[in-house]
C-alpha cells in the first residue's frame, strides 16, 4: 500500500508540476518556471532513490552482495543528486527550486487528508444526497473565490489613474506619436520557447537570429523528430513486428493505398515516398502548435511557400521527364491536334502557364490561412476565458478554447490531406494518360 501511495504521489506531482511550471513561466518568466520544474524533478528523483534504498535494505535478500552493491549505487546516486541540487541553486532562482522541491510533500499531505476525509462517516453523510453534494461544491467554490479575491497579486484591481494623468494623456497623444516596437505589429500568438528566449534577451545578436528564423527552427525540429521515428521503426525490422513498427507500417500502407488509388499502379508507387512524406510532415507541423510552448511552422507563410514551391518544381520536373521537352510544351499548349486547336494555342498556352503559376500560390495561402486562423482563434477564446472571470478576481479562467483544440485536430488533418491530394492531382494531370498512348498506337478513324 505504501509503494502504491508513492506511485500515485509521483503521478500527481508530475502533472501538477508541469502545469504549474507552464503557468509560472508564462507569467513570471522562463527562469522561474524552469526552476519550479527542476525543483520538482529533483525532489521526485530523491524520493525515488530513497524508495529504492528502503526496498533494498528491508528486502528478503538484504544481506547478499548484490543488494549491498545496489544500495551503494543508490547512495552514490543520492550524493550526485545533492551535488546537482547545489549547482541548480547557483543557476536558477532558489525560491522556485524550493517551491518545486516541496511539491511532492504537499501532494502527500493533501492525499493523506483526502484519504482520511473520504473514509470518514461525515463525508458519507454529506455525499449521501446529490443536493448535499451540490451544496458542498458551491461552498468550496465560494471559499476558493474568496481566498483568490483576497490576494492582490492574483487578481486585485489596479488603482485608477489620477485625474491629472487622465487629462494629460490626450495632450501627450498629440505631442508624440506612439512608436511601434519591432515585431509587435499584428496579432500575437501564444508564447513559445523561441519567443520567450527572444523576450528575455532582447539586445543580443543571437536573439535576433532566433526571432528571424523561428519558423525554420521549428520546421527543422519537426523533421528531426520524424527522422528519429523513422530510424527507430526501421532499425530492427522483425518478421512479426512490435507495436511501434506495426503502427508505422500501418501508416505507410494507408498512404501507399491512397496514392496508388489516385495515380494508378503504374505511376503510383514511384510517388509514394514524396507524397507520403509531404502528408506526414505537414500534419506533424500543423499539430506541433497544439503542444504548450511550441509553434506550428505552417502558420508562417515562409514555410508554406517553400512546401508549395517544392511541389511546383517536382510537378514540372515530372512533366519534362515523363513527356520530354517537346511533349511538355505540347501539353502546356493544350495538345493541339486539329486546325481549330492550333488556332487556340495563343490562348491556351498563357492560360496553362498562369494556371501552373497559380498552383503554388493557392497551396501556400490555403495552408497558411487555415493554420494561422486556428492559432488566432485559440488565442482569442483563451483571452475570452481569462476576461470572463477577470471581474471576479479569479486566477483561473473558463477554458473556452477547449472545443476548438479538439476541432484543430480535425482541421489540421484535413489541411494536410488537402495539400497532399492537390499535389497528387497536379502530378496526375502532368503524367501521360493511358488513353492518349493507346490512341497513338491505335488511332481512331
Amino acid at each position: 500500500m505504501g509503494l502504491e501511495f508513492l506511485a500515485r504521489v509521483r503521478n500527481s506531482t508530475l502533472w501538477l508540476a508541469a502545469l504549474a511550471a507552464l503557468m509560472v513561466a508564462n507569467y513570471a518568466g522562463w527562469r522561474m518556471g524552469l526552476g519550479l520544474a527542476a525543483g520538482a524533478a529533483w525532489s521526485l528523483a530523491n524520493l525515488g532513490l530513497l524508495e529504492r534504498l528502503i526496498v533494498t535494505i528491508t528486502g528478503s535478500e538484504c544481506r547478499t552482495s548484490v543488494s549491498a552493491r545496489r544500495a551503494g549505487w543508490v547512495l552514490a546516486g543520492m550524493l550526485a543528486l545533492f551535488g546537482a541540487g547545489a549547482l541548480l541553486l547557483r543557476v536558477l532562482p532558489p525560491a522556485a527550486l524550493v517551491a518545486g522541491f516541496l511539491g511532492p510533500f504537499v501532494v502527500m499531505v493533501f492525499k493523506a487528508v483526502a484519504a482520511l476525509l473520504l473514509d470518514s462517516p461525515l463525508w458519507a453523510r454529506l455525499t449521501r444526497s446529490p443536493w448535499r453534494s451540490l451544496a458542498l461544491v458551491l461552498v468550496v467554490a465560494a471559499l476558493a473565490w474568496g481566498v483568490a479575491a483576497s490576494l492582490p497579486s492574483l487578481g486585485g484591481a489596479s488603482p485608477a489613474p489620477e485625474p491629472q494623468a487622465q487629462a494629460a494623456a490626450p495632450a501627450a497623444g498629440h505631442a508624440a506619436e506612439p512608436v511601434a516596437k519591432p515585431g509587435s505589429a499584428g496579432p500575437e500568438k501564444f508564447p513559445n520557447v523561441v519567443s520567450l528566449l527572444v523576450k528575455s534577451n532582447p539586445g543580443t545578436e543571437w536573439s535576433h537570429v532566433l526571432h528571424r528564423f523561428e519558423p525554420v527552427i521549428f520546421s527543422l525540429f519537426v523533421a528531426l523528430v520524424l527522422s528519429l521515428v523513422a530510424f527507430l521503426a526501421t532499425r530492427r525490422k522483425q518478421l512479426v513486428p512490435g507495436p511501434f513498427q506495426n503502427g508505422v507500417e500501418y501508416v505507410v500502407e494507408l498512404l501507399y493505398d491512397f496514392v496508388v488509388g489516385i495515380l494508378g499502379p503504374h505511376h503510383g508507387p514511384h510517388f509514394v515516398p514524396y507524397l507520403g512524406t509531404l502528408f506526414i510532415y505537414i500534419l506533424a507541423m500543423n499539430l506541433f502548435g497544439l503542444i504548450p510552448f511550441m509553434d506550428s511552422p505552417t502558420s508562417s507563410l515562409n514555410v508554406t511557400v517553400g512546401l508549395a514551391l517544392c511541389t511546383f518544381l517536382y510537378v514540372q520536373y515530372t512533366g519534362i521527364r515523363e513527356l520530354g521537352v517537346l511533349g511538355y510544351v505540347d501539353h502546356m499548349a493544350g495538345s493541339p491536334r486539329s486546325a481549330i486547336s492550333w488556332c487556340m494555342v495563343p490562348i491556351m498556352l498563357p492560360v496553362h502557364l498562369i494556371g501552373e503559376l497559380a498552383k503554388p500560390v493557392s497551396l501556400s495561402c490555403r495552408l497558411f490561412g487555415n493554420v494561422f486562423g486556428e492559432d488566432m482563434l485559440l488565442v482569442a477564446f483563451t483571452s475570452l476565458g481569462v476576461a470572463t472571470l477577470s471581474f471576479m478576481h479569479s486566477p483561473v479562467g473558463i477554458p473556452w478554447q477547449f472545443p476548438f483544440l479538439v476541432l484543430a485536430l480535425l482541421t489540421s488533418t484535413i489541411q494536410a490531406l488537402v495539400f497532399t491530394v492537390l499535389s497528387t492531382i497536379y502530378l496526375l494531370l502532368m503524367l501521360p494518360h493511358e488513353h492518349s498512348q493507346e490512341e497513338a498506337v491505335h488511332p481512331v478513324h
